[in-house]
């Protein structure tokens, strides 16, 4: 009888808070699972938008949602364009030094990526910049980090 109880209780449970989890996250994402960072489940093809301007400032973040991807700082840009400042997560800084972008405050840039608001600012989740003569891709078309599966030294996580 209690392991029949315990069994009820345990799919009311469930029930009750799949749902919830399941419900898209403030600011226009649809959630981050364990270790995903600013990964496909925020990035939405069907925002994708391409801004320039000059990066005010650089600053390397520790990644965001839960598992928090590994223990990688990410690397995000505040742009200054015509329409205001927007901040682009740009993604893990050793990937972007492993693909020898060296961006620096005042640098012109133009961005594309899927356009979302998070904690209230405009922000965009980079899928491509070009910077400095220099295209760098970091996204595939549905949102998937080129760098997936690869640790700071280029090689596979272990």
């Amino acid at each position: 009888m209690r392991l029949m109880l315990g069994l009820m209780a345990a799919i009311l449970t469930l029930a009750l808070v799949c749902p919830v989890l399941a419900q898209p996250q403030p600011g226009g994402g649809r959630g981050m699972g364990p270790g995903r960072g600013m990964g496909p489940q925020m990035y939405n093809p069907q925002t994708v938008t391409t801004v320039k301007g000059q990066v005010e400032s650089l600053e390397n973040l520790p990644p965001m949602g839960p598992g928090g991807g590994r223990g990688m700082m990410h690397l995000t840009a505040v742009l200054k364009t015509d329409q205001g400042s927007i901040t682009i997560h740009l993604g893990p800084a050793w990937y972007l030094e492993q693909q020898q972008l060296a961006l620096k405050v005042g640098d012109a840039m133009e961005v594309t990526g899927s356009k979302l608001t998070l904690n209230q600012k405009p922000t965009i989740i980079a899928k491509e910049l070009r910077v400095n003569g220099k295209t760098l891709k970091l996204r595939d078309e549905q949102g998937f980090p080129l760098w997936r599966g690869m640790g700071p030294g280029g090689g596979p996580r272990r």
